[in-house]
């Protein structure tokens, strides 16, 4: 599989994996005490999300719902926590619904899912708006701004590596398609990360009820969006 990619899609499927393990050095060297209890639910309910998910029309991407989770990880845990929660999800992402991912798919997925949770966790844990009261949302913004651009750019990219097309132009549908997502997944980290830490169940559970309710309206537009129109559907019948 690897020998039929192009060349420019093997060198950035290579820069996306470097870069991966330069944010799995830097969080192992900066390793901190983890909160276990935390951790472990904020995994298994990444796992869980991640299997929410809606294949864009018109493309081979598909579309999850665990950046609440992976945000609250980011957050909530350390640098190497938050990238142990993302690599979980990707895991999870990759191996849902009886695919079967293509080793160097998983690898590509799995990589630029760590590298958004790293660059989110960067951004959000910088002192830049330290000093500012309404620190905590700015942070939060820029953080789920940074995971969306650090997590499509990527996959729009390599799509029109690998596909043919125009990168600007997938990413733009890309875009269309999953931003309202994200804006409801931060606006879901926001309300959860009010309550300080995620310690219960009954939080999770609410949570995760809700991604799937989102899940199920997405899943719902999408289907009804692949639909053909009536006069579509006459004109076949037709010929």
């Amino acid at each position: 599989m690897t020998n039929k990619l192009p060349i420019k899609a093997k060198v950035m499927i290579g820069m996306v994996a470097v870069a991966s393990l330069c944010a799995v050095s830097i969080g192992a060297v900066r390793w901190q005490s983890q909160a276990w209890p935390q951790l472990l639910l904020l995994s298994v309910a990444a796992a869980l999300s991640s299997r929410f998910k809606v294949k864009l029309p018109g493309m081979s991407s598909s579309m999850s719902g665990n950046l609440p989770v992976i945000l609250l990880a980011v957050t909530q845990l350390g640098l190497f926590a938050s990238l142990l929660v993302a690599v979980t999800a990707a895991v999870a992402q990759s191996y849902s619904g009886g695919n079967k991912t293509k080793a160097v798919q998983f690898v590509f997925n799995a990589c630029t899912l760590l590298n958004a949770a790293g660059l989110a966790y960067l951004v959000y844990h910088s002192q830049f708006f330290a000093a500012r009261s309404s620190a905590h949302t700015m942070s939060l913004v820029l953080a789920a701004a940074t995971y969306f651009l650090a997590n499509t750019a990527p996959v729009a990219s390599i799509i029109g590596l690998t596909e043919g097309g125009n990168p600007f132009a997938l990413w733009h549908k890309v875009f269309l398609w999953s931003f309202p997502n994200y804006v409801i997944g931060a606006g879901l980290t926001a309300i959860v990360s009010a309550f300080t830490t995620v310690s219960g169940l009954t939080a999770m559970a609410t949570l995760l009820a809700v991604l799937f309710a989102v899940y199920q309206s997405y899943k719902m537009f999408v289907s009804r969006d692949e639909q053909p129109a009536p006069q579509e559907m006459a004109m076949a019948a037709g010929r």
